[in-house]
């Protein structure tokens, strides 16, 4: 039941009408007994200074931040973790008396989600799909994870420079390439991976019949296929690599886990989730997606 101690959060997008961190994030709320609410807000990025300007002063606790904002949160913050400071992006601002704090979860989402696949990324090479704020997040990730190579694949190729750029200087990675997603040979480089990622926003509802690559053919059954998205849940990229044998995983699980990061930071605790509620949320989710 809200009342005058009802601590407010909530995340902010554009478009974020599609969001299913509310439902998640409440969910964590009922769970934990946190006295919390937790709404979307639609804030274009002309607005972006005066939303964080005024959150704290109308009460917020913190606020998740997406897609176009995660780079800009992060130059706003008055303080930032080593995270936010490496990467340039952030998803999880606190307001506190001293300013705003900057935090960045989608690299542990991104790790903890892969779960019993993890062996998969020790010495394997990657073909990224993408180079904006998640796939830098992404590629931090896999620094972590121990591959052996990334080749990136983005729309604009300049920007795949950069990022490789990025995860030479940055994340001690030598072995990283960039090219075009529209390279003529694009199935020799998905030939030579066994991991694919796609961090764009192709595919997602509601234009659901694309995909980051035109031929499937080079996919098969040595190649793990992640998928960010999770609306839909199946995907035709993976929709069409599992249909070739691979073994295929959307986002949800990835969002779960940075969500409940999130959490953690705004109330200074540890929450956990078992199995059963794990799957009880991702049941939750999957009707919201229906």
């Amino acid at each position: 039941m809200l009342d005058s101690r009802t601590k407010i959060f909530g995340i902010i997008g554009d478009p974020v009408v599609h969001s299913l961190s509310p439902v998640m994030q409440n969910y964590f709320m009922k769970m934990f007994k946190i006295n919390g609410v937790y709404c979307a807000f639609r804030i274009h990025s002309n607005d972006l200074e005066t939303c964080l300007k005024g959150a704290p002063i109308m009460g917020f606790v913190g606020l998740n931040v997406t897609l176009p904002h995660k780079y800009a949160a992060a130059q706003t913050a008055t303080f930032s973790s080593p995270e936010v400071r490496l990467l340039q992006v952030a998803n999880t601002l606190q307001f506190k008396q001293d300013g705003i704090h900057a935090f960045t979860t989608d690299h542990y989402g991104f790790i903890a989600s892969v779960g019993e696949h993890r062996a998969r990324f020790s010495g394997a090479q990657v073909l990224m799909f993408g180079a904006g704020g998640s796939a830098r997040s992404v590629a931090f990730a896999l620094s972590q994870l121990g591959i052996s190579a990334l080749t990136i694949a983005n729309r604009n190729e300049s920007k795949a420079v950069e990022l490789a750029r990025f995860c030479q200087q940055n994340l001690a990675m030598t072995n990283v390439a960039a090219i075009s997603i529209n390279h003529p040979n694009l199935s020799h480089f998905i030939d030579q991976a066994t991991i694919l990622i796609n961090t764009t926003s192709l595919g997602m509802y509601p234009i659901i019949n694309e995909a980051p690559v035109a031929l499937f053919t080079s996919i098969g059954k040595k190649h793990f296929v992640y998928d960010l998205i999770y609306n839909p849940l199946m995907t035709r990229f993976m929709y069409e690599a599992e249909k070739r044998g691979a073994t295929v995983k959307n986002g949800l699980d990835m969002l779960i886990y940075q969500g409940l990061a999130s959490l953690n930071i705004w109330s200074y605790e540890d929450f956990r989730l078992d199995i059963n509620s794990f799957n009880e949320l991702k049941s939750l989710l999957y009707r919201e997606l229906k």
